[in-house]
C-alpha cells in the first residue's frame, strides 16, 4: 500500500492532509469477527458504507458516521471498524478525493435512522449512534454536538480551530485521540478538554505517532483498539471495555490519559 500525498494549501491551523490510498495487492477484511468490506448506496451518494459482508441476523449493528480529514481515505481503520459489527458511514465516495462537509455527516445520520431495519441493512441500529472524525472531520463531528441521535464525539487529532471558547458548550460525551506534542492539532485538542463543561463526560487521550495518528497502520493500529473498545463500552454495554478508559487499561496500552464524569455516561444498548 502506498500512500500519495499532497498538501492542501487550506490556510488553517489544522492543516489538512489529503492522502489517497493506492492499493497494491488484496485489501484486508479486519480483525473483527465479521470480515468487512465498503459498499455504496444510491440513495446516499457520495458517501462510503464500511459494514461486515455477511451481518449476523441475530445481532443489531450500531452506526459511527465518519468525518474525513481533508478528504483523506480512513479504508483500512474503517474496514477494522466494521469487522468488529458495525457500520461506518462515511462522507465521500470511495477512491475519491475532496473535502466534505458538516451537512454529509447529517445526511449520514439521517439516511441511518430511515433505513435502518430495511433490506441489507435490516441489521443496522440507528438508535445507537456516534459521530466521530479526524482532523477536519473532527470538526464536523463537534458539528453534530446537539443532534439527538447522537450519543458521543470522537475528537480525532483535532480541535477547533480560532473558536477558542466553542467547547464550552458540548454537553455530550466527548473522547478526544490525540497524537501528541507533534500533532499540529495538539493545542486545540487540548484547550477544548481543558473548555469543556466540568460537567460534561470526556477522556483525552494521547500517542506520540502525529497528525496521522496509527491510521494507515496495519488493520489501523492503536487507534483502532482504541476505538473499538470505545465503541464497544459506549454503543454496546460492554463493561470490560469501559474499564479500559476508566481504569488503567488506556495508559497500560501507552496512552497518557485524562477524564471526567466517565461514570455518568449512559452507554446506549441494543432495545
Amino acid at each position: 500500500m502506498k500512500l500519495v500525498i499532497f498538501v492542501s494549501p487550506l490556510a488553517t491551523l489544522v492543516t489538512p492532509l489529503c492522502l489517497k490510498i493506492r492499493d497494491d495487492g488484496e485489501m484486508k477484511m479486519g480483525t473483527g469477527r465479521f470480515p468487512a468490506d465498503h459498499t455504496t448506496e444510491e440513495s446516499l451518494p457520495k458517501h462510503t458504507i464500511y459494514m461486515p459482508v455477511s451481518p449476523p441476523a441475530n445481532e443489531k449493528l450500531p452506526v459511527v458516521v465518519w468525518g474525513n480529514g481533508g478528504c483523506v481515505a480512513y479504508r483500512t481503520f474503517l474496514t477494522e471498524i466494521a469487522s468488529h459489527g458495525y457500520i461506518a458511514i462515511s462522507a465521500g465516495a470511495p477512491h475519491r478525493i475532496g473535502l466534505s462537509n458538516p451537512g454529509m455527516m447529517t445526511e449520514s445520520i439521517e439516511w441511518a435512522a430511515a433505513r435502518a431495519g430495511r433490506g441489507r441493512f435490516a441489521t443496522m441500529d440507528a438508535t445507537r449512534v456516534v459521530a466521530a472524525g479526524q482532523s477536519c472531520g473532527g470538526l464536523e463531528a463537534y458539528a453534530m454536538k446537539n443532534n439527538s441521535r447522537v450519543a458521543a464525539l470522537g475528537i480525532y487529532d483535532s480541535g477547533y480551530l480560532n473558536d477558542t471558547d466553542r467547547a464550552m458548550t458540548i454537553t455530550k460525551p466527548v473522547f478526544y485521540f490525540l497524537g501528541g506534542s507533534s500533532d499540529v492539532a495538539y493545542k486545540n485538542g487540548e484547550r477544548d478538554y481543558s473548555n469543556l463543561p466540568k460537567s460534561t463526560p470526556a477522556w483525552k487521550g494521547n500517542q506520540p505517532v502525529g497528525h496521522l495518528g496509527t491510521f494507515f497502520q496495519p488493520n489501523g493500529g492503536l487507534f483502532a483498539i482504541a476505538t473499538v473498545t470505545w465503541l464497544d463500552w459506549m454503543l454496546k454495554g460492554n463493561e470490560t471495555s469501559g474499564e479500559f478508559f476508566k481504569g488503567d487499561g488506556a495508559a497500560t496500552a501507552g496512552w497518557s490519559v485524562e477524564s471526567r464524569n466517565l461514570d455518568k455516561i449512559d452507554v446506549r444498548t441494543s432495545r
